[in-house]
């Protein structure tokens, strides 16, 4: 398990045709990558990411939770989709330097681009940093 808070929990981000709607925790998945971003609950399943396909993440949060959003200050919107779009994107860099590729073919240049030192210090420094300061404002806005 990397560097993660036991203390992160399931947050209801909002609500959506009338159902509320969560954020699940961060996970160390298959003792090899994160897991984050999933949204959902009994009856829906689906990621923060998604929200950002017609626009940017922030107005794609804004568009999908309206008003039942628990996150109310516009700066702190703009920061919680700022560290989430940072972690998809380090989740994927971590990916590709620990594998030496996208998986697509096998990589020509894979023994240039995998460099374990990177991966390590994405995977338990960065990320559980970036979760610490999207939970910091999650915190700010549930009881």
């Amino acid at each position: 398990m990397k560097n993660l808070e036991t203390n992160y929990k399931k947050i209801q981000l909002g609500v959506v045709n009338n159902e509320k709607i969560f954020l699940s925790p961060p996970s160390w998945d298959c003792n090899r990558y994160w897991g984050f971003g999933y949204l959902g609950n009994n009856n829906y399943h689906y990621h923060l990411s998604g929200l950002s396909k017609d626009c940017n993440l922030f107005d794609g949060i804004q568009k999908h939770f309206g008003d039942s959003l628990i996150i109310k200050d516009d700066n702190d919107i703009w920061t919680f989709a700022e560290l989430i779009q940072t972690f998809y994107h380090l989740k994927k860099s971590a990916e590709v330097f620990g594998r030496g590729g996208s998986r697509l073919a096998n990589n020509p240049c894979k023994d240039i681009i995998i460099n374990k030192e990177v991966t390590t210090r994405i995977n338990d420094i960065v990320i559980p940093a970036i979760f610490e300061e999207i939970y910091k404002i999650l915190n700010k806005y549930t009881k």
